[in-house]
């Protein structure tokens, strides 16, 4: 089992939901055999990424922003976030994020389930 992963061992794994973003998954249930665990790089570009709103209705999200700042909302808080902050999202909430402004931001985050399909992902329209 290999436990020191970098950035060139993790999967881009883009999603059809996630416009214009690049995602890295580190550790999952494929990358390392994680049975209880995602985690993830996530970058969005200037003024275009989006995620829609979607659910993880079997998995509990944490997000830390690394770099720069977008616009996260959860059930019908929307709110700035910048380099530092972290956004819980309780099991099952609506939520989504962009990026409107003129740099890109980075961002790490975990879901309590081994894989996307685990969580229980879905798009609200």
């Amino acid at each position: 089992m290999k436990y020191v992963i970098g950035m060139d061992d993790g999967r881009n794994e883009p999603i059809k939901d996630l416009d214009n973003a690049r995602r890295v998954v580190l550790v999952d249930k494929d990358t390392v055999g994680a049975e209880d665990i995602t985690f993830a790089f996530c970058r969005f570009e200037a003024m275009t990424s989006s995620h829609k709103k979607h659910v993880h209705k079997d998995a509990e999200e944490v997000i830390y922003i690394l770099s720069g700042r977008g616009i996260s909302g959860v059930g019908d808080t929307e709110v700035e976030m910048k380099q530092g902050d972290t956004m819980f999202v309780p099991r099952g909430a609506v939520h989504w994020f962009y990026n409107p402004f003129p740099e890109a931001v980075e961002m790490l985050f975990a879901y309590t389930r081994p894989s996307l399909q685990s969580a229980g992902y879905r798009i609200v329209e």
